[in-house]
């Protein structure tokens, strides 16, 4: 068994879009259903699905109780860490070694607040 995609809802889909090409992402394929645009971006470490609905009143309010993050397996945690801070990016956790996991690691939190982990294996870590 293979994981997909995850998707996730955006505020606006432009500044996501911006905020994940500058991660590395590349916008793949797209449709929309139900006044609901669906927005594939793809990257070495795998594949977002950007939700839209330009005519939701609600905001988007990502709950770290009900999905804590999505993790993704970089090469420089700290380069990546930047880039998604000069992206637009808010660090909540700067690049630090995680003794128990084996990797160094670092958290932001992307425009609409999706808690993004990137990590690095630490050398003979698992």
């Amino acid at each position: 068994m293979d994981l997909a995609h995850v998707a996730i809802w955006v505020s606006d889909l432009d500044r996501s879009l911006e905020f994940y090409r500058e991660l590395g992402f590349e916008r793949e394929w797209s449709f929309t259903a139900d006044g609901v645009e669906n927005v594939y971006v793809t990257a070495d470490a795998g594949e977002l699905q950007l939700r839209h609905d330009p005519e939701r009143t609600t905001p988007i309010a990502p709950s770290r109780a009900d999905t804590d993050h999505v993790a993704f397996v970089v090469e420089d945690v700290h380069a990546v860490v930047e880039r998604a801070r000069k992206a637009g990016g808010s660090v909540v956790a700067d690049p630090h070694v995680v003794e128990a996991a084996g990797a160094d690691a670092g958290f932001v939190e992307d425009p609409d607040g999706h808690t993004l982990e990137f990590l690095s294996p630490l050398e003979g870590g698992s």
